[in-house]
């Protein structure tokens, strides 16, 4: 029984890749690491009318929909999910998370995401834990489709869903 290697699989990297993406450098020899963005399945940057680029055309969707109805938002708002610290003698970074969108007047965080991924869910759940930490009661909302990015927005207009209204 020859056994099965993960590594067959064309979605892993290995750790010294890995680390080289967090370090900001391209793995040696490519990797593997395809151009554009790997955390994504199947993202496409897409560039909207003002120049603004796009991780994904959900993305875009979510914002054009969001400016469409009036609502306003904070675009790519970053999060420190957990702070830097030592171990050891070794610095190790902090960890950042970035919303796609932030509505102020909903306390919404909303995170266009086709396809989930275990890391994706991981900071979530720590961005909640920083909600959860600094007695706010955000909801966080991730639509997967252009249906669900619709249903969002139909629920935010018509049930007066603005922050302090509930």
């Amino acid at each position: 029984m020859g056994g099965w290697k993960m590594r067959d699989r064309q979605d892993v990297m290995s750790v010294e890749e890995f680390r080289a993406i967090l370090r900001g450098e391209r793995p040696a020899g490519g990797g593997g690491v395809p151009s554009g963005n790997r955390k994504v399945r199947n993202a496409e940057k897409t560039a909207g009318e003002d120049g603004v680029v796009f991780d994904s055309r959900l993305e875009k969707y979510m914002h054009d929909l969001l400016v469409r109805h009036g609502i306003g938002f904070l675009f790519q708002k970053r999060y420190t999910v957990q702070e830097p610290f030592r171990y050891n003698g070794e610095l190790v970074r902090a960890i950042t998370y970035t919303v796609d969108f932030y509505l102020p007047d909903y306390d919404v965080a909303i995170d266009t995401k086709g396809w989930a991924t275990q890391q994706g869910q991981l900071r979530i759940k720590m961005l909640k834990k920083l909600y959860a930490d600094l007695g706010r009661r955000t909801r966080v909302e991730v639509p997967r489709t252009q249906a669900e990015c619709d249903a969002l927005v139909v629920r935010l207009t018509s049930e007066g869903e603005r922050h302090g209204e509930e």
